[in-house]
């Protein structure tokens, strides 16, 4: 069984997707105690409470090193906060934004075959271009089209990261809609695969994305349905009345702006309106995204009734298992959860790494999105497949 590692490995929704797929964690790193207590309970393997500063010390990584021997591969969701269209971006610059750069002393030290990182889709730009040839990004970036930060601190990252250990990682970049893969919640985000490149070319490793699903997407309402009464995490919100008179006004899939001027609704809002805040749920459809952290409004809000969701019910819509168990309290687990990636979308991510690691012997060129060469400087985009509007709707703001 190959075995893994992760840095902000929060309460282990990547983990149980990569455990599901057939792979072992030995180790996660969190700077949040309740994430460590979740994944070490749900992963049975050691976690690790720690600053990722701390926890990447050379003489502190020769100690893991020690303690749980090698790792074939290595995972990553590094924070989104600075990258995320809810509250201020401040990109690079931020707290959270130049997080990856742990992950690179990681990869120097212990030079795993290969690596999964995720972020959110803010941080690189679908480009227009009237061809669909493969174009190298240096030799039209000096273009109008190509003037965006977000742009620039993706190549910076993906330049950084295909430049780690000696040899290097060739890395294929893809936007995920979530939803497209079976998961009851429209999550947007960007997965970047690294293979070392003299295991890639050694291999001749062929990775293909996933599959994605036929027919509808999966509603919300079908994954809210039956949770049993044994699952924990259940606790309802206790909303004042003002809320719930609010609520019992807006229909499915309307939020607070659709009630205009009403009393119960937030008539003297007149700008920073999110289009999400006291949003009901569309039981057609799946779920918009369910967030980590926010004030009142933020909650995800249930299609039926007048209240926001459980957490249990939140975390049914990020596919954790019923039994997947959570500590800390409500706030805390809210966290966990929303800021996890979908147990099943990274399921489906691993499998499709799983199998790209078998020994072939020949290559075959896949689509994806962004490609970079190991020990490269250079970046292709690849512009064959159109993204839809969510991408134009994280640069316009």
């Amino acid at each position: 069984m190959l075995k893994i590692a992760e840095l902000f490995c929060g309460a282990g929704g990547f983990a149980e997707g990569a455990k599901k797929a057939g792979f072992k964690h030995i180790w996660g790193v969190d700077n949040h105690e309740d994430s460590c207590k979740s994944f070490e309970n749900n992963q049975k393997c050691k976690s690790y409470f720690e600053n990722i500063e701390d926890f990447t010390k050379l003489s502190r990584l020769k100690k893991i090193k020690e303690e749980n021997g090698n790792i074939n591969g290595l995972l990553f969701g590094f924070p989104c906060n600075d990258f995320s269209l809810v509250g201020k971006s401040q990109k690079m610059e931020g707290k959270f934004g130049g997080l990856y750069k742990y992950a690179c002393k990681v990869l120097n030290f212990f030079e795993p075959e290969f690596f999964v990182a995720e972020n959110v889709t803010a941080l690189g730009k679908k480009l227009k271009f009237n061809s669909s040839e493969q174009l190298l990004v240096k030799d039209i970036f000096d273009k109008e089209k190509l003037q965006n930060q977000n742009y620039r601190n993706f190549k910076k990252i993906m330049g950084d990261l295909a430049n780690c250990s000696k040899n290097g990682y060739r890395i294929y970049a893809d936007n995920y809609k979530f939803e497209e893969y079976g998961v009851p919640q429209a999550r947007h985000r960007i997965i970047l695969v690294g293979f070392r490149e003299d295991y890639f070319i050694k291999n001749k490793i062929n990775f293909e994305k996933p599959k994605k699903i036929e027919g509808d997407f999966v509603t919300c309402k079908k994954a809210l349905d039956k949770i049993p009464k044994w699952a924990t995490h259940q606790e309802k919100t206790k909303h004042d009345d003002k809320v719930i008179r609010r609520l019992q006004k807006t229909a499915e899939g309307k939020n607070v702006w659709d009630l205009g001027d009403d009393e119960d609704g937030l008539p003297g809002v007149k700008k920073a309106r999110m289009s999400h805040i006291y949003k009901r749920l569309d039981s057609s459809k799946p779920a918009y995204t369910v967030t980590g952290s926010g004030g009142g409004g933020t909650h995800v809000y249930h299609y039926k009734e007048d209240r926001a969701l459980t957490n249990r019910e939140r975390a049914r819509l990020q596919t954790f298992p019923d039994k997947y168990n959570f500590f800390g309290g409500k706030e805390s687990v809210r966290r966990q959860i929303g800021m996890a990636v979908p147990v099943l979308g990274a399921e489906k991510i691993m499998k499709a790494v799983k199998k790209s690691l078998r020994k072939s012997k020949k290559q075959t060129s896949f689509h994806h999105d962004w490609m970079i060469k190991g020990k490269g400087k250079d970046l292709y985009f690849t512009g064959k497949e159109d993204l839809g509007p969510q991408m134009s709707f994280d640069f316009n703001n």
